[in-house]
């Protein structure tokens, strides 16, 4: 029974010790502070943009005229393929009338 008794006061005070000396080597030891993330391996995601609305204008030729009270220049849009020129960024398209 002293052996015992002595085994599981030695380890008790081995937990206590190691607790003091901040090892955690105890089940529940609290932080005062919690880990902050490491943001070094984090991605940063970019921000998603409202989808831009497109408007199609009816025009007799592509030349510069006001449109909303603005004065534009249509010039052709590689990416989209077509004639436009960008108001409150929106793109808006020109189409040619049909006579």
């Amino acid at each position: 029974m002293n052996i015992k008794k002595a085994a599981t006061s030695t380890l008790a005070a081995g937990f206590v010790g190691a607790a003091m000396l901040g090892l955690g080597v105890t089940a529940g030891t609290a932080n005062a502070a919690p880990i902050a993330p490491n943001t070094h391996n984090q991605q940063v995601q970019p921000q998603r943009q409202q989808p831009q609305r497109e408007v199609t204008v009816t025009r007799p030729n592509y030349r510069p005229f006001t449109y909303r009270g603005v004065h534009v220049t249509p010039r052709y849009d590689v990416a989209r393929n077509q004639w436009g020129f960008q108001f409150n960024r929106t793109f808006v398209h020109v189409v040619l009338a049909r006579r």
